[in-house]
């Protein structure tokens, strides 16, 4: 699950890492495509402007020769507007042409040659209106020489700038082309990444679905074997007990009918069988009380766990000052739980600790709570890292355990001492109290110190 998972994290890496660098390459061609457009659409401005020129200083030709036919001053008035043209056409010229040399250096002479020009053309309307004479002059072929030198300046111009157009145009489709190939290939392999992503997520949908139907059948058949063993319990609490109430009773009977006929050896090993039953007896109730953990008829309640020790620690007064135990308990938290299993929990914690007291030593017992993230449980589950736990912590001075067995001592008839110890016990309370944790989604760990003490740590979780 895990594996596949990081697989599809990476897929989605790859993919938006493919992206961004397909997209950014296309920006980058795109930028290029149109800084060869702004360039051509300029150049074709500059064509215009010359052309424009172009077509002004002709005009200025044709007013001239029409005032020295005419000496009518409508082609005055025509020849003013259009060296207003050209004066504004060339002024545009040099605007933006600025960013070329070579052309600002034929600007230059074209402003040179155009003033020439139209002061030779006024030059030769003076001369007419002097003279009153039709007959071409001097000025005339003068002005008619200056409109050459400028028809060649603007052709070198037009020339120079159709070069740059065509090398600009050039540059235009080929970014033009790269753009809408670079474009087509991101959609390409968008689609196709796409695509992949989807069947992955699909694959992983069905493999999802596959594993909830597994899992369904699963706790189907774990409710079933839940079931059986419950019987079982069942049985155990109730069938199982009558034989061996009757082994008690005909022991006994055997012992009291033919007590001056039974010798001592046949007397303790009578004894032995009492003490045998009485003893399974005890393990059978026990095992129905573990067992019937696993079944909740009661609802959560708000439980103030303070109260729910005092009422444990006044039931084991008697015990407490036979031993002449120390109890303290700090505030303890409300949490909501099973009022009953709760007792049973903190009874059986207590309890262990009043038992397995040291010789010579005051047993002194602890009961305290803060508040904590469940850096703790890592090692039993890492999503449990930053959540927010009560964590309630018992411990004592007793003879404590080698953490080596830290394991052993939760499971179901598991001792660390022999059944002859002097300290009494079956092997079940621990495991009890893993259950009762379990119930309340909380976590139970040990840790212990031999002859200093073992402190048991009880995570709640903090409800929101």
């Amino acid at each position: 699950m895990k594996k596949r998972l990081l697989v599809i994290v990476i897929a989605f890496c790859v993919s938006f890492v493919s992206m961004i660098a397909l997209s950014l390459f296309s920006m980058a061609r795109f930028s290029t495509f149109t800084q060869f457009s702004d360039a051509v659409d300029h150049t074709n401005l500059v064509i215009i402007n010359i052309r424009s020129t172009e077509v002004f200083l002709r005009d200025v030709g044709l007013t001239e020769r029409g005032y020295m036919i005419t000496h009518d001053t409508l082609y005055l008035r025509n020849l003013n507007n259009a060296v207003d043209s050209i004066n504004k056409y060339v002024d545009t010229l040099g605007k933006i042409t600025s960013d070329n040399p070579e052309q600002r250096k034929n600007v230059a002479l074209l402003k040179a040659s155009i003033a020439i020009r139209i002061a030779a053309v006024r030059a030769n309307i003076e001369y007419v209106d002097s003279c009153r004479s039709t007959s071409p002059s001097k000025f005339y072929f003068d002005s008619r020489q200056q409109m050459i030198e400028c028809s060649h300046q603007l052709r070198a111009m037009r020339l120079a700038e159709n070069k740059l157009l065509a090398e600009r145009s050039r540059g235009e489709q080929f970014y033009q082309a790269l753009t809408t190939s670079t474009l087509k290939y991101l959609l390409v392999i968008f689609c196709i990444i796409t695509l992949i992503l989807f069947s992955i997520m699909i694959k992983e949908l069905r493999e999802r679905i596959r594993y909830q139907e597994e899992l369904q059948t699963k706790v189907i058949d774990l409710r079933r074997s839940h079931n059986e063993l419950q019987e079982i319990a069942f049985a155990a609490s109730h069938d199982l007990q009558e034989p061996l109430r009757k082994i008690q009773v005909f022991s006994n009977m055997l012992l009291y009918k033919n007590s001056g006929q039974i010798d001592d050896q046949s007397r303790i090993t009578i004894d032995r069988i009492n003490s045998s039953a009485s003893r399974m007896q005890s393990l059978i109730y026990d095992l129905n009380a573990l067992t019937s953990l696993t079944k909740i008829d009661e609802a959560k309640e708000t439980v103030e766990l303070n109260v729910t020790c005092q009422y444990i620690l006044f039931d084991l007064e008697e015990q407490i000052k036979a031993i002449g135990a120390s109890v303290e308990v700090y505030a303890l938290p409300v949490i909501k739980g099973y009022p009953n299993q709760l007792k049973i929990l903190f009874k059986a914690l207590l309890d262990n600790s009043l038992k397995f007291t040291r010789e010579g030593v005051k047993p002194v017992i602890t009961l305290s709570c803060e508040t904590i993230t469940g850096h703790e449980l890592v090692s039993l589950n890492p999503n449990l890292m930053h959540k927010k736990f009560y964590r309630i912590v018992c411990s004592d001075n007793g003879i404590g355990f080698d953490n080596q067995y830290i394991s052993k001592i939760f499971q179901i008839f598991q001792r660390l001492h022999t059944q002859e110890s002097k300290y009494d016990g079956k092997g079940i309370g621990l495991a009890i109290c893993q259950r009762i944790m379990a119930n309340h989604e909380g976590y139970i760990i040990g840790h212990g110190e031999p002859n200093m003490g073992a402190r048991f740590k009880l995570f709640f979780p903090v409800e929101d």
